[in-house]
């Protein structure tokens, strides 16, 4: 009899088909087939069979069902008697078939096992052999009839199934076109490649193969134009170049290379082999088991790798598997079967049948095919003594057709999930342990860590120990380590929060690392939830409902606080936790009564499993138990928080004082999200008046500042101005309109751009507030000089800013001026005003040390490093920026380093000290990459530009500014001009249509100075160098910069420059005279350098 599935259900027997009646009993036995074998639960058979609708009568339809299937394929079984096809098993039912009955198993057998033979190492077929080969696969893929398991359609686990045996089917078409192409059946193969690569132009294999069969024909052109179509499509589709094997092809067809005519490439590894991700984090591993194949070729090794499930144990194996190959070991593989029902001695099963592939001498061959039947069908029965005998005969026959086999190949023996092992199978293990002593053989066995070795396992490990088998403890992802299977997953370098936040939520176990990248959902995906919900099934009840209360409370939780919220004993509560203990689903913590799960993702699964309103009551009873506790005031407010409506007043206050908490311990970004979260659930409570709202608008605004997100301030204080202007409170509504410029560093608004709402709010509010002088008077009059820097003149700005000073002075107030003197100096950026500045800076410094205010005084000092830097005060910059480190890196104020990140690249790299500017600009990197501010991306280009042009020159500089300036508000023309001209590209320079001299005086005008320089230097421009002399004249002696992020060598180079152009060449000397000094001083060497291939061209 045979079942098939690769297609409609049906069943044949002695090849006549046999009536399965309607639709649903075909749904049925293709449903059950799915499972190769292993129960399928009654729910989940109704599902499949009426998805969202059953009937009311479902579970007795579905027992019609059964006993239509069963008499299908059991149409001879006496009535009353077991059925043995179709089993009841708990929790439902499975379908028992030996694995040729089903066409998918023996499908995906045979094309397994003839892959695995055409991949042995050093080991050619013979023309018969090949042909064996070719005929095997004609016949399994001669049992497709159409879409696998097509009566369950869309089933989530048969169209998982369905694409796995669409991959083996392509890897059988592609292993016997392999065949073929060994046995010369180039022409007629080409022929077929080609419909095949029509219908899956993805896969570069098939083009591979193609392009072999092609030149191998003679038709040298067809396999280059094959060629040229894949590297099109994979252009077009994937915007990726062809891989390696494709590329080498490429070059052996071009040279005519002879091997071509007749050998195909290296076939690819066996189907569940290495992962298409690199071995990551297991050097230290790999490299001892590496050391352990050395030795096997003089003496037999043993060695046991040890892990939870998902820690690499199998993908750490499948790379000494690879290694052994391509060492000419012979590689034979036994899984343990988790199911109940698997064969005495399965995995040695599957290690003999693996060596049956290998070229072994006849007798030895003869002696294995007899001892792979036996283990197959099983011996007669022995009786009283002879058992122990019969057992001990099998042992040393297996053991020594092992070793025997060993002398004519070196074997890799793996033997995966042993903790699954019949005992059978461990005896013969400890059997081989104590036994065999010569060989070249290496035996590696990998299980779990839990639960605790007992019975046969534990005679396995003792028999290992005493061979001083080695043994590899393999344990979660390190950070780095983390990072790079991240990258490696998804071509993209992960942030360092990222990372970090991925590690935390697996620890590091790579297997769950990776399904969470490939789910992207967020949420736990469906493959670590099958997994994890297994090992909770098998726990008690009582235990599988205390871990989703533990669950709520989180990753880590104390028996106190389960007791509380139980109202339970302790004691019976860990009567309960021990099996999850011995299951190692939950571990110890870090100190006495108190649990963690064993991965967030373990706790993710158990929470799942309760309903929404069960767990908000749960949160609730925790939140009132951490509160009554007296714990940290982040705990309770994340449980009500989560504990629905009906607690909402008590959640966002508990949200509020957390946040405040938060706060005092530097952690702004927690702070913010805790109130965003506030906010939210403030809107579903009624008692909460517009005041409330107000002041939760204006603390969320303070920690979005100190996190570096602009945009969620500016939304949080433009709502905190509508809610003052509902409550006619002038004195409210002038707060949130300042409340902006509090600890900024920059600009509050994109270049170019002006705010004109809040603009009329500071208006109006100098005309309702007093005239008389008071400090919100003072930060009205400074927030409206800053928001004015792009639409009104330079005087109207500083006079408002000089009024505001004013008043700060007067008043008196440390905190205020420290306050004042930052708004002054972001209103008054241009470089007329950098020693005003400075004298601004040297205040805020001091009011903020009279204050004895780290944080101001860091603000402070943050202001004074950039105006050292752009009045060229260079020794003393770097001074500043040692005492300012130390004071923000503690802290974590992130808009302070955000600075320091971008303002030391640039100088770093003059110096030559790329790896040191490369450092800081992955932090800064990592720093805004939750962050939102106006020029975030240009300045972050300008940075690495200011790196890149020393190292690499100004080549890839120019694109990357055409990219930014296609989106950004900033003048962008002359820069690109300017890096044109740094390429060599004149004719380009000359062809970009833009004002040869800078219209703006603001704080990137120096920039564009020194950029007009150079250009009209370069393209002979006279005229726009005397302009472009006159403005840089008052700065000789400054640095070329743009805010903070900018600095290229001293002005007085490009007035040199300028100065050229006019034809002024003594004068030109004596500027490039005095900017060699300033390098020399500022200890740039690399601009000095530039300098003089600038002398040498232009003859000064």
């Amino acid at each position: 009899m045979r079942v098939g599935v690769l297609g409609a259900a049906e069943v044949l027997r002695d090849g006549e088909p046999v009536e399965l009646g309607g639709r649903k009993q075909r749904m049925l036995l293709s449903a059950l087939a799915l499972y190769g074998g292993q129960p399928v639960p009654v729910d989940s058979l109704i599902d499949m069979l009426w998805r969202d609708s059953p009937p009311p009568s479902a579970l007795s339809t579905l027992q019609v069902y059964l006993a239509g299937v069963r008499k299908a394929l059991e149409p001879d079984r006496p009535a009353r008697t077991a059925p043995t096809t179709v089993v009841t098993v708990a929790p439902g039912y499975a379908l028992r078939l030996p694995g040729e009955c089903l066409d998918a198993t023996h499908f995906a057998a045979t094309v397994d096992a003839v892959h695995r033979r055409l991949g042995q190492p050093g080991r050619g077929l013979r023309p018969d052999e090949l042909g064996a080969v070719v005929d095997s696969l004609d016949d399994a893929l001669a049992l497709w009839r159409g879409t696998p398991y097509s009566d369950l359609d869309d089933v989530a686990a048969a169209v998982a199934e369905r694409g796995r045996l669409e991959e083996l089917r392509l890897v059988a078409l592609e292993d016997c076109a392999v065949a073929r192409l060994a046995l010369g059946q180039h022409a007629t193969l080409a022929a077929e490649l080609e419909a095949l690569t029509a219908e899956h132009p993805l896969r570069e294999r098939l083009w591979a193969l193609r392009v072999q069969a092609l030149a191998a024909a003679g038709r040298q052109a067809d396999a280059l134009d094959a060629l040229r179509r894949v590297r099109q499509i994979l252009a077009d589709e994937l915007g990726l170049d062809p891989g390696a094997t494709l590329r080498e092809l490429e070059l052996a067809v071009l040279r005519q290379d002879p091997q071509l005519s007749w050998r195909p490439k290296a076939l690819e590894r066996a189907i569940a082999g290495v992962s298409r991700w690199p071995l990551v984090g297991r050097v230290a591993e790999l490299a001892a088991l590496e050391h352990l194949l050395d030795e096997a070729t003089s003496a037999p090794q043993f060695a046991v790798l040890v892990g939870e499930p998902g820690i690499g144990k199998t993908r750490l194996a499948s790379e000494l598997a690879a290694k052994a190959r391509a060492r000419g070991f012979a590689v034979l593989t036994g899984r343990c079967s988790e199911d109940e029902g698997a064969p005495p001695l399965w995995p040695w099963t599957g290690v003999l049948g693996a060596l049956a592939g290998a070229d072994l001498p006849e007798d030895l061959s003869r002696q294995l095919t007899e001892l792979t039947a036996l283990l197959e069908s099983g011996a007669p029965k022995p009786s009283g003594a002879d058992v122990d005998a019969a057992r001990f005969r099998l042992w040393t026959t297996i053991a020594d057709v092992l070793v025997s086999a060993s002398g004519t190949v070196p074997l890799l023996v793996v033997l995966d999930d042993l903790h699954w092992a019949d005992a059978s199978s461990l005896k013969l293990l400890k059997h081989l342990a104590d036994v065999v002593d010569t060989g070249r053989l290496l035996v590696l066995a990998t299980r779990r860590a839990v639960p605790e070795l007992t019975g046969q396992l534990a005679a396995v490990a003792e028999s290992l120990g005493r061979r001083h088998a080695l043994r590899l403890d393999l344990h979660g992802l390190t950070l780095p380590e983390a990072a790079e299977l991240v990258e490696a997953a998804t071509q993209r370098k992960p942030g360092t929060r990222e990372a970090e936040a991925l590690r935390a939520r697996t620890d590091g176990n790579p297997f769950f690392l990776v399904e969470l990248l490939r789910d992207g959902s967020g949420d736990v995906p469906a493959a670590v939830t099958d997994i994890v919900a297994r090992r909770l099934e098998r726990l008690p009840s009582a235990t599988g409902e205390l871990l989703r209360t533990a669950a709520v409370v989180g990753r880590e939780f104390d028996l106190a606080v389960l007791a509380a919220a139980t109202g339970r004993d302790p004691d019976e509560l860990l009567d309960d936790l021990d099996p999850a203990l011995a299951a190692g689903v939950i571990a110890d913590g870090d100190r006495v009564e108190r649990f963690r799960f064993a991965h967030a993702l373990v706790r993710d699964v158990a929470y799942a499993g309760l309903p929404a309103a069960r767990r908000a009551r749960r949160h609730a009873a925790i939140a009132q138990v951490l509160e009554d506790l007296g714990a940290a005031p982040s705990e309770p407010a994340r449980h009500w928080l989560a504990a629905g409506p009906a607690h909402a007043a008590r959640a966002w206050r508990a949200a509020a004082v957390a946040a405040e908490h938060a706060i005092r311990l530097y952690a702004y970004d927690e702070a913010a999200v805790l109130l965003a979260a506030a906010l939210d659930v403030q809107e579903t409570d009624s008692s909460a008046t517009r005041l409330d709202r107000y002041d939760l608008l204006m603390a969320r605004a303070d920690a979005c500042r100190w996190s570096v997100d602009r945009d969620a301030l500016d939304v949080a204080l433009s709502a905190a101005v509508q809610e003052a202007e509902r409550l006619g409170d002038a004195v409210r509504m002038t707060r949130a309109a300042v409340a902006g410029a509090e600890g900024a560093l920059w600009q509050t608004r994109p270049y170019g751009q002006t705010d004109h709402y809040l603009v009329g709010i500071l208006r109006r509010a100098l005309r309702e507030l007093p005239a008389e002088d008071s400090e919100l008077r003072c930060r009205a009059l400074l927030v409206l000089a800053t928001e004015l820097y792009h639409s009104d003149a330079p005087a109207y700005r500083e006079a408002l800013a000089e009024q505001g000073m004013a008043m700060a002075r007067r008043l008196g107030d440390p905190g205020l001026l420290v306050w004042a003197c930052q708004a002054a100096f972001i209103a008054t950026w241009r470089q007329a005003t950098a020693p005003d500045r400075r004298q601004l800076a040297d205040e805020a410094v001091a009011a903020a040390i009279e204050l004895a205010d780290p944080v101001r005084e860091a603000l402070a000092r943050t202001l004074r490093v950039i105006v050292l830097h752009e009045l060229g005060r260079i020794a003393e910059m770097w001074a500043e920026i040692s005492r300012l480190r130390a004071i923000a890196e503690p802290r974590r104020l992130v808009y302070v380093l955000i600075v320091l990140t971008e303002l030391e690249p640039p100088w770093l790299a003059m110096r030559g000290r790329f790896d040191e500017a490369d450092a800081l600009i992955e932090q800064r990197r990592e720093l805004v990459a939750g962050a939102s501010l106006p020029q975030r991306d240009e300045s972050m280009v300008s940075a690495v530009a200011c790196v890149e042009l020393w190292r690499t020159g100004a080549a890839g500089i120019v694109s990357a500014f055409q990219e930014l300036a296609a989106v950004s508000p900033m003048p962008f023309d002359l820069p690109i001009q300017w890096m044109l001209v740094r390429a060599g590209r004149l004719d380009d320079a000359r062809a970009i249509r833009t004002a040869p001299v800078p219209a703006t005086d603001d704080w990137v005008s120096m920039h564009h100075y020194c950029a007009a320089a150079e250009v009209a230097f370069a393209l002979g421009r006279p005229d726009a160098a005397r302009t472009v002399y006159r403005w840089l004249s008052p700065y000789a002696g400054r640095v070329c910069s743009a805010g903070f992020s900018v600095a290229i060598g001293p002005v007085d180079a490009f007035l040199a420059l300028a100065a050229m152009a006019t034809g002024e060449r003594e004068l030109a000397g004596r500027h490039a005279d005095r900017a060699l000094e300033l390098c020399d001083e500022w200890e740039i060497p690399l601009a000095a350098q530039w300098l003089r291939e600038q002398r040498d061209r232009g003859g000064f």
